[in-house]
């Protein structure tokens, strides 16, 4: 039970549209939870959260996400786009 609690929460905390991708819930299910991920893995991982979570807080606005992260636009946008993230995924769903 607590395995499948864990999965649910790192696709939930990982996911960028409202519906979570079959392949995010494969990667968290393969996930070796015994394994120690190498440096490089762990600094790609939170990097990837980390943007998510600030285009989160700022409902996809990359200007103000970039300010929140101390970083200029244009270097903001290579770093969404090196982990594969669109900021009109995090703007609210028009009615």
């Amino acid at each position: 039970m607590r395995q499948l609690q864990n999965v649910a929460e790192q696709c939930a905390a990982l996911a960028t549209v409202p519906v979570i991708p079959a392949a995010l819930v494969q990667n968290a299910i393969n996930a070796d939870p015994g394994g120690l991920q190498s440096l490089e893995e762990a600094r790609r991982g939170f990097e990837r959260d980390y943007l998510v979570r600030v285009l989160k807080i700022t409902a996809g606005n990359v200007t103000q996400a970039a300010r929140l992260a101390g970083r200029n636009r244009t270097e903001f946008y290579k770093l969404l786009d090196r982990h594969g993230l669109t900021p009109s995924a995090f703007k609210p769903a028009k009615d």
